[in-house]
């Protein structure tokens, strides 16, 4: 329980910082798309203001200041507007002492709203912005104030203050539509973020609670199985202290165990260690040529005697010949490992065949096929998948010295897999089991 406490303790900070990193991003996301169009849409506000000041002060013919409203003023073809469109502007004209000059040009309706309008001399070619109300209704307005020069041949303009107003009703209102669809299409990804984190958080935990209950395991069955050998080594050693005048023959059972469990103890630190190294990508290939008779009768003569003293019979179909190139000491490490199982696991008067052929196929490389069966109890159809697995055994009463210590056909997969082949398990009929083994050539 503490375990899996922890393990989803860990998935809830992966959890939350994926999704606080998804939130940042689309808030971020969100505030720099808003400021890029806040920012075009009052650039074109004064930019407009800025064109409108131009044409006054320029006089050009046909420019809205022989339309002093401006409200239909179209520029002529060397006139440049802004770049949405003819710019539209009321223009109100005050002379020095900030009286309204062009009353009758701004019309009934657009005068009820500016007549409140005043001259504030110090925004002098500044661009501000103006609310104004009338009616229940507020406007507001970008204005630029601009003085023009006596020498301007518009006399209604001629070293008067002019204010320049833009309504900008229309363009906070769209802002206002984009900063609501911005909200919420925000909200909207943000729930997606939340299922998106959850879903990567599950998923990326997943290959690492993996990994830290096989070296969990790996850990814990490790020190079991050293347990074992150091127990019995103990007390063979405890026991040998309570004879200190005993002769070595006298005492040669209790000496030989422990030089056995030395043996077993040592030959499994061997595979941990090579397990590790395998893990940690330490063990490198060294592919030589070999030629491929010679060397599988050697690797298979020694246990052709070993089967013989335990009243067993070894049987070797080796139809090979010619060359491969593979590590010569790794595949007989396999073949050792296959054939000491199998002879392990087959009873008396039974009998285990090696069975090993090259297969041409034109299409692909050349590959090595070794079989190694036995008449054995054989492997159960559920089992077949975990064999392969470290520290699994078919059977949970077996010990180190009856059923080895469950890494042998790990050590074998791995071996397999670098020389980039397949290993696998089927039943022999009627009893016992066959490995396959495909090596490319």
């Amino acid at each position: 329980m503490k375990i899996q406490a922890a393990e989803k303790r860990q998935q809830h900070h992966l959890f939350f910082k994926e999704l606080v990193t998804f939130a940042a991003l689309f808030a971020a996301l969100g505030l720099v798309v808003y400021f890029l169009f806040y920012q075009s849409i009052y650039h074109q506000m004064n930019q407009g203001l800025q064109w409108q000041k131009t044409q006054i002060l320029k006089h050009t013919p046909n420019s809205p200041l022989n339309h002093p409203v401006g409200s239909n003023a179209q520029p002529n073809n060397k006139q440049i507007p802004p770049k949405a469109g003819p710019f539209r502007a009321n223009l109100i004209v005050f002379n020095k002492s900030g009286k309204v000059i062009n009353d009758p040009m701004l019309g009934n309706r657009n005068y009820d709203l500016l007549k409140d309008t005043r001259l504030v001399k110090h925004n002098l070619n500044r661009i501000t912005t103006l609310s104004l109300t009338a009616d229940g209704l507020t406007a507001h307005f970008k204005t630029l104030l601009i003085k023009v020069p006596k020498s301007n041949p518009n006399a209604i303009y001629a070293g008067r203050y002019v204010l320049i107003m833009k309504n900008i009703d229309a363009d906070l209102q769209a802002l206002q539509n984009f900063r609501d669809s911005l909200v919420t299409t925000l909200i909207i990804f943000w729930i997606l973020a939340i299922a998106i984190a959850y879903l990567i958080s599950r998923s990326g935990m997943k290959p690492i609670i993996q990994a830290w209950r096989k070296q969990r395991d790996f850990s814990g069955n490790a020190a079991h199985e050293l347990r074992t050998p150091l127990t019995v080594i103990q007390n063979q050693l405890e026991y040998l202290l309570t004879k200190p005048k005993s002769r070595i023959m006298d005492e040669a059972e209790e000496v030989s165990t422990a030089l056995d469990e030395v043996r077993h103890m040592q030959a499994l630190t061997n595979q941990l260690l090579m397990l590790a190294r395998s893990d940690s990508n330490v063990i490198q290939l060294h592919r030589t040529d070999v030629d491929l008779q010679p060397w599988l009768e050697k690797v298979v003569k020694p246990y052709a005697d070993i089967a013989g003293s335990q009243q067993k019979t070894l049987n070797s179909q080796l139809e090979i010949t010619g060359h491969g190139s593979f590590d010569p000491d790794l595949i007989r490490q396999v073949l050792t490992i296959l054939l000491d199982n199998a002879i392990k696991y087959t009873p008396t008067n039974g009998t285990v065949t090696v069975n090993a052929k090259q297969i041409h196929d034109p299409l692909q490389h050349d590959t090595l096929h070794l079989q190694v069966a036995d008449t054995g109890p054989g492997v159960a159809d559920s089992e077949k998948p975990k064999i392969f697995e470290r520290f699994y055994r078919t059977d949970k009463s077996r010990n180190s010295k009856t059923g080895g210590n469950g890494l042998g056909l790990a050590i074998a997969k791995w071996i397999v897999s670098q020389h980039h082949g397949k290993i696998n398990v089927k039943d022999n009929q009627p009893t016992g089991s066959i490995f396959n083994v495909t090596i490319p050539l």
